[in-house]
């Protein structure tokens, strides 16, 4: 298969039918609106356009959807039923969902929602300031004084307050010195500070005053409470027992609230469809009877979609037109279903541009057969294949996830075929002899069948760019930039098998005389010409480079089974007795699991990186965009569409 045609769809109908249409858009799921505002001049806009202000409508809606969210988050605490990770989503239908977002109840559960974080945040913030205040009273807890009274008299001041824990004598001294009729009295102390009580008569407050400057002192604010500290900690205490009882309450009324949980689900979905609508109704141009939108659509969809929306707006005006020079065309791809789980590979690269090949269709195999090669264990295949396919059946993901878990299938069953064909079930725990080889016994050969798939695979890179040149009318350039380096290449690998080294000298030389001729030919001047061309062979060094990569495939093989019989050993040296055979067991499955996982993400890095760096570099430019349609997009239930029934 290849990247699809892409053609650009206009459409132009009564104005009062289009919400109508960019809903049965929205069921399709197969355009992409194009926001016609954005491209257009504001002048040209405005002469055939009226403005429609959608802002505070959407506003409304997003601040609706922002409060079903802040209610789902707050009732997820308190649900008691949690949904299993393999459970379906329910499916409504449209009217149902509508018809729960006219349910007040539905918006009394959300408003208490609010009303009961309100108060826990309120008794939160309480909860914090006594807890503040027991801090500041716990030093001063052996006070026998009630806080009260410490408050200066006419003729005493009494002031409560800290020194530094290594000044107190000295200070004490000073008093005693230049304030004899004062008191000095150590509540508690710590490492740093001490919590004193210093009682004095008003007419000594300077000499105290000048004591107390020169010794860090700070004077301490105790709460305005009642009673002494003690009391007076007892007294918080209580009071944050009765914010506990509060929070069960609250808790208790939340448990009740959390029942709705599963309604609120599909409000939320409601709102979010209803705001994807909104928002693409807003990309429509308006004038006082009709309105009009453009929108991307993959070739082969083109009957269906208008079939559908001249059924629904009879009136519309339907024009299908190839996309301009400078628009920014997105790129859908028709892949076989075996194809399609290695799509990942390149969408994470990048998607293929506007005049790339698909490069999938390509990848697929090589990528299956090195990602197999490079864990090489069977066993290991048939816990990968299993896993993905139990996801597949049971999460029924889509998009992305589910081109990820069909790959840990593809990859699982590759893992099998070459596990089987070097004789790996996990390690060497299962004796089954390899149907082929054993890599450990013959690396060698498994080294060259590594190099062989490279240059396959280097091979079909230089076709593809061949192809490419072809396609956009360069077949010259196909047969200097690839078509010699083919001949070139093919002739130094045939050095390998001396019978055939007369034509490998024909062809290597044929190859660089005709690089070296046509390789510096954008060059103005023959001496730029030969010269580029002459230097162009030192790009030999790349390729041989390119092949040498191939030789991570036997790198990780080796590596998994390597560690997979080091496990098996450690594991056997505990099974003396029965509670050696239970830690043997735990440490097989343990360390297979480990191995397993970390080889597999091994084999998925490296496998990419020979498709991104050995393969891709020989023709794939990428920088696309993916086709992202308009379609119905729910996170919590499926709505069930009419337009596929």
């Amino acid at each position: 298969m290849a990247i699809v045609n892409v053609k650009k769809m206009s459409v132009i109908a009564l104005r009062r039918n289009k919400n109508r249409l960019v809903e049965l858009l929205q069921r399709l799921g197969k355009v992409e609106i194009i926001d016609i505002k954005e491209k257009t001049p504001k002048e040209e806009w405005d002469s055939f356009f009226m403005s429609r202000e959608t802002s505070r409508e959407l506003i409304e809606l997003q601040g609706k959807l922002s409060d079903i969210q802040f209610a789902l988050d707050f009732t997820a605490r308190y649900s008691a039923s949690k949904k299993s990770m393999f459970a379906g989503k329910p499916v409504y239908r449209e009217e149902e969902m509508e018809n729960l977002s006219g349910s007040q109840q539905l918006w009394d559960v959300i408003r208490e929602c609010r009303e009961l974080e309100s108060r826990l945040n309120g008794l939160k913030s309480e909860e914090m300031k006594l807890g503040n205040i027991i801090d500041i009273l716990k030093p001063w807890e052996s006070l026998d004084v009630p806080i009260e009274e410490l408050k200066p008299t006419h003729k005493v001041i009494i002031h409560p307050g800290t020194l530094p824990a290594n000044s107190v004598e000295r200070v004490k001294q000073l008093l005693t010195e230049k304030a004899p009729e004062s008191s000095l009295q150590v509540i508690s102390s710590d490492r740093e500070l001490a919590y004193v009580l210093l009682v004095y008569l008003r007419s000594l407050e300077d000499g105290v005053s000048e004591v107390l400057k020169e010794n860090s002192w700070s004077r301490a604010d105790l709460p305005q409470l009642e009673g002494t500290p003690r009391q007076a900690i007892v007294s918080v205490e209580e009071k944050i027992k009765e914010f506990a009882e509060i929070r069960r309450e609250i808790g208790e009324k939340a448990v009740k609230l959390a029942e709705s949980r599963p309604q609120l689900e599909v409000l939320f979905d409601y709102y979010s469809m209803v705001i994807n609508r909104v928002d693409a109704a807003g990309t429509a141009g308006e004038t006082r009877e009709t309105f009009y939108m453009e929108g991307w659509v993959a070739e082969p969809d083109i009957d269906s979609i208008r079939q559908a929306v001249l059924k629904k707006v009879p009136e519309a005006f339907i024009v299908i037109g190839e996309a301009g020079e400078d628009d920014d065309v997105p790129v859908v791809v028709d892949n076989p279903r075996l194809v399609e789980p290695f799509e990942l590979i390149t969408d994470l690269y990048s998607p293929p541009g506007r005049n790339d090949i698909d490069p999938n269709i390509m990848v697929a195999p090589f990528f299956f057969i090195f990602f197999g090669m490079m864990i090489s264990d069977a066993g290991y295949g048939l816990v990968l294949a299993l896993l993905g396919f139990f996801a597949l059946k049971t999460l029924k993901p889509e998009g992305m996830a589910r081109k990820l878990f069909g790959l840990v299938v593809l990859g699982g069953v590759s893992t099998v075929f070459w596990g089987a064909m070097f004789g790996g079930w996990f390690g060497d725990l299962i004796k089954i002899p390899a149907v082929w080889m054993n890599p450990l016994e013959d690396p060698m050969s498994l080294l060259v069948f590594s190099f062989i798939l490279g240059v396959i695979q280097i091979y079909f890179g230089l076709g593809a760019a061949a192809y490419k040149n072809i396609k956009s009318g360069k077949v010259l350039d196909a047969v200097y930039d690839q078509g010699l380096w083919f001949v070139f290449l093919s002739g130094l690998i045939m050095f390998v098998y001396p019978p055939l080294a007369g034509t490998a000298k024909i062809l290597s030389l044929a190859g660089a005389a005709g690089l070296v001729l046509t390789q510096g030919r954008s060059k103005k001047n023959i001496v730029g010409k030969f010269t580029s061309g002459l230097l162009s062979l030192y790009g030999v060094t790349g390729y041989l480079s390119d092949v040498l990569s191939y030789s991570r495939i036997l790198a990780l093989g080796l590596a998994t089974g390597v560690i997979g019989m080091v496990i098996n050993t450690m594991a056997k040296m505990l099974g003396f007795n029965i509670i050696g055979y239970v830690l043997m067991t735990v440490a097989l499955i343990v360390g297979h699991v480990f191995n397993i996982a970390i080889n597999a993400l091994g084999a998925y890095v490296h496998s990419s990186r020979l498709q991104y760096v050995e393969f891709f570099s020989k023709f794939y430019e990428g920088g696309g965009r993916t086709f992202n349609p308009f379609r119905l997009k729910t996170k919590y239930t499926n709505l069930l569409n009419e337009e596929e029934i």
